[in-house]
């Protein structure tokens, strides 16, 4: 049997001062692959990294890298890096000593790790910066820094808790990308973790969302946008037109009421789900169903435009065309379009 070349985590159960973190977790990262944890705060996204890089024992369950488990190995042994929210570069240092921290950790001197050091800055593209003082760089260079003094000791792991949420959005989009290319150029496994969706989709290949320490939906991220299955998943990207419907039945057949028709469902707990209508199932068209815009985006060359039906009904709904807020318009769509997901 081949050995597993990857980070992987298998039921793990995680307590904190008596009380239980961690329920059961379970994750899969391959080399040159990036996993994306997702969720809300406290649903213990960072405490998964602690317990990864061996910040924090575990109660159950094993963490192992290529096939060797790593719970009883030390933090400093483990060949996992690490990059913080905050870069946590030393001040008093320059660029090629902070660079050169985890070289030092392992003994050697700057004869030998100057070579490395400059490799790495060459390769997140700050060549020539290693007499530099870190409080003359800008936040976008801090984060190159960081990124280089993460991988220059050869991790097989890299660990991003949030780092990139302090830079603007632009920037931010730029080291994504460079990040994402060089875990890939390097085959290394690494594990993200973000509140923002639009980050998760730009470097992740999978992503894994967990809700009150425990894992709920895993997958592609083509996968979780066809099907989304949990209305905090459908909530956490994007997906906002959900509703609770009213239950009925007649003739034996179950169904709910939409403001375009009756939406056939199998018999369920009317309390385990909601129903989803997505922007783009939406239609302006004559002859559709009255609605009000409340409010209005614009999102990469159309509007989003969020709609109330009724009086509480609100709907979101896209196109390139130009209303106004208070606008009435017509809205259509089929009632097979309406998605049911569970409420967990």
């Amino acid at each position: 049997m081949t050995p597993h070349k990857g980070l992987i985590i298998e039921n793990l159960e995680v307590s904190i001062g008596g009380q239980q973190i961690l329920h059961d977790v379970s994750v899969d990262v391959e080399p040159g692959t990036i996993t994306t944890l997702l969720g809300p705060s406290g649903c213990g996204k960072t405490t998964l990294l602690k317990a990864i890089v061996g910040l924090i024992p575990v109660d159950e369950g094993d963490i192992s890298l290529n096939s060797t488990s790593l719970v009883s190995t030390p933090s400093h042994k483990r060949g996992i890096g690490l990059m913080f929210q905050s870069n946590a570069l030393f001040p008093h240092k320059n660029v090629e000593r902070n660079v050169s921290f985890g070289l030092q950790m392992q003994g050697q001197k700057p004869e030998e790790y100057q070579g490395r050091v400059s490799e790495m800055l060459e390769l997140v593209g700050l060549s020539g910066y290693n007499h530099r003082n870190v409080d003359t760089l800008s936040g976008g260079e801090r984060q190159r820094v960081a990124l280089a003094r993460a991988l220059a000791p050869n991790p097989n792991v890299l660990l991003l808790d949030e780092p990139f949420n302090s830079l603007d959005r632009s920037l931010r989009s730029t080291l994504l990308q460079e990040v994402r290319n060089l875990l890939k150029i390097l085959n290394i496994a690494a594990v993200h973790v973000t509140h923002d969706w639009d980050e998760a989709t730009r470097i992740a290949d999978n992503i894994t969302f967990m809700k009150d320490g425990e894992i709920i939906r895993t997958g592609l991220i083509e996968e979780i946008i066809m099907n989304p299955k949990y209305s905090i998943v459908a909530d956490l990207i994007g997906l906002e037109s959900c509703w609770n419907p009213i239950i009925f039945e007649e003739n034996r057949t179950s169904f709910f009421d939409t403001p375009w028709g009756r939406r056939k469902v199998d018999f369920i707990d009317p309390k385990s789900f909601v129903a989803l209508i997505r922007p783009e199932n939406v239609q302006i068209a004559t002859g559709g169903t009255d609605a009000e815009v409340q409010s209005k985006i614009a999102v990469f060359g159309e509007w989003i435009y969020k709609c109330r039906i009724g009086t509480d009904f609100i709907v979101s709904v896209k196109t390139r065309s130009n209303y106004a807020i208070g606008e009435s318009i017509s809205l259509y769509a089929d009632v097979n379009h309406v998605e049911i997901l569970e409420v967990l």
